[in-house]
C-alpha cells in the first residue's frame, strides 16, 4: 500500500498516541496489549461454517484507560447495550451492529489505541500447509535447504493449489485427525499434487512429487502427528501476532504486558511466546521476505491469561476480532460491504500502511478487494 492519502484522520490518530504517551515518563511508556480471537476450529481447517480465523486485539496507554472506560459506559447505553460481557455474537445480531462497532473502533482511535490482528482464510492456510509439508527439503529431496525461506515461490505454489478442492480437502482430513497416516494414503495424495501440477502445465512441478522413497514419505506423514495446539489456527496465528507486536516495539521505549482471554490445551503454544520474553542478544533475528523475524520481545513485561468476564478490555478485542472476522469473510465471498463497515476498512488501511500492525494468510484476490474497498472509501471520504 501507498501513503494514506488521509492527513486528516492520520493527524487525529497521531495526536491521540503523541498525548497518550506524554502522560508517561519519557523513559518507559507503560501499555497492555489485550488479546482474544474469533472463527476458531480448532484443527477443523474446513469448517464451512467458519472460513475465516482472527486474532488479535488492542495495544492501550495505561494512562487511556480510565478515559476508554468511561467512554465505553456511554456507548454501552447509547446503543442499550444491557449484558453484562460485551460480545460480538451478540452485536452481529442487530440490524445496525455495523453502526454499533463502528463507535467502539473509532472510540480507540480517538485514544490512541492500536489494534494488531492476525487473519487467516483457512482454504489458504490448507493450501500452505500442503506447500509447507510436501515441499519441505527436510521430506522432498528436488529442494535445497535454501527453499525454506523461499516465502514468494512457496505463495506462488500455494495459490496454485487453492483452486485444487479434492487435494485440500483430503489434507484437511489428515491434518484433522492428529494420527500419523499410512504411508500409501499420503503418497496417493503426493500424486494427487502431481497430477493438479501436470494438468496445470507444471510438469517440473509435478516432478518434485513423485518417486518419494518410503523412508522420506514416513518422514513426511509425521507431521499429521502434531500436537492439537500446533494443529490449530491458534498456534500459527499467535506467533505471528507476537512477530508483529514484536517489530512495533522495537524501535519505541514501551514497557508491553500481553493480557490474552483464556486459552485451554495451549500450554507448548504458551510457552514458545513466553520463552521469547527476554533480552535481547547478538543476532537475535533473521530477515524473512521483506520483514525479520525476531527470537526476543524484550520490552514484554509477561504474557498472562485472564476471564474475559472480569477485564472489559478483553472484551473490546473480542468486538474487534469478531467485526474483522465478519468483513473479511464478506470480502471472501465477494458480498458488499455496508457503509459503516466500508468506513473501518479505510482507517484498518491507514493504520496498516502507517504501523504495519497487522497481517494475514488470504489470497491475493482477498488482499486486493480489501484495498480496492478500504482506498475507494478513503477517496470518496475526502474527495480525491
Amino acid at each position: 500500500m501507498g501513503r494514506s492519502g488521509n492527513p486528516a484522520k492520520r493527524a487525529l490518530h497521531d495526536s491521540a498516541l503523541a498525548r497518550a504517551t506524554a502522560k508517561e515518563p519519557a523513559s518507559v511508556l507503560k501499555a497492555t496489549f489485550y488479546c482474544d480471537e474469533s472463527g476458531y476450529t480448532g484443527a477443523n481447517w474446513a469448517d464451512a461454517d467458519q472460513p475465516v480465523f482472527v486474532q488479535g486485539g488492542w495495544l492501550i496507554m495505561h494512562r487511556e484507560r480510565r478515559e476508554i472506560l468511561d467512554e465505553v459506559v456511554t456507548l454501552k447505553e447509547r446503543f442499550s447495550l444491557r449484558a453484562e460481557e460485551l460480545k460480538w455474537v451478540r452485536v452481529a445480531r442487530r440490524r445496525d451492529s455495523s453502526a454499533v462497532y463502528r463507535a467502539f473502533f473509532e472510540l480507540m482511535l480517538r485514544h490512541g489505541a492500536l489494534p494488531f490482528f492476525f487473519v487467516m482464510d483457512k482454504d489458504f492456510l490448507l493450501a500452505a500447509k500442503t506447500v509447507e509439508t510436501f515441499f519441505d527439503p527436510a521430506y522432498n529431496h528436488h529442494f535445497t535447504d535454501g527453499f525454506t525461506g523461499a516465502s514468494e515461490e512457496k505463495k506462488q505454489l500455494v495459490e496454485m493449489l487453492l483452486p485444487a478442492r479434492e487435494i485440500l480437502d483430503e489434507f484437511a482430513s489428515l491434518h484433522h485427525g492428529g494420527v500419523v497416516p499410512p504411508r500409501e494414503r499420503v503418497r496417493d495424495l503426493a500424486e494427487m499434487i502431481a497430477d493438479w501440477f501436470e494438468l496445470g502445465g507444471a510438469p517440473w512441478i509435478a516432478e518434485t512429487q513423485r518417486h518419494y522413497s518410503d523412508d522420506q514419505l514416513d518422514d513426511l506423514r509425521s507431521e499429521f502427528g502434531a500436537t492439537n495446539s500446533m494443529r490449530s489456527t491458534t498456534g500459527h496465528s499467535l506467533p505471528g501476532l507476537m512477530q508483529l507486536l514484536e517489530n512495533f516495539l522495537r524501535p519505541r521505549a514501551i514497557a508491553l504486558g500481553i493480557l490474552h482471554d483464556n486459552l485451554t490445551r495451549f500450554d507448548d503454544v504458551i510457552e514458545f511466546v513466553r520463552r521469547l520474553l527476554r533480552p535481547s542478544r547478538p543476532r537475535d533475528s533473521m530477515p524473512v521476505g521483506s520483514g525479520s523475524f525476531y527470537f526476543s520481545m524484550p520490552t514484554v513485561t509477561g504474557f498472562d491469561l485472564v476471564d474475559s468476564k472480569s477485564e472489559p478490555f478483553v472484551q473490546l478485542a473480542d468486538l474487534l476480532c469478531g467485526f474483522v472476522r465478519t468483513v473479511f469473510t464478506k470480502i471472501r465471498n465477494g458480498e458488499e460491504l455496508e457503509d459503516d463497515e466500508l468506513a473501518i476498512c479505510a482507517d484498518i488501511a491507514m493504520v496498516h500502511h502507517e504501523y504495519h500492525c497487522w497481517d494475514a494468510n488470504m489470497p491475493e484476490a482477498m488482499w486486493e478487494s480489501f484495498a480496492a474497498q478500504g482506498w475507494a472509501e478513503l477517496r470518496r471520504r475526502f474527495g480525491s
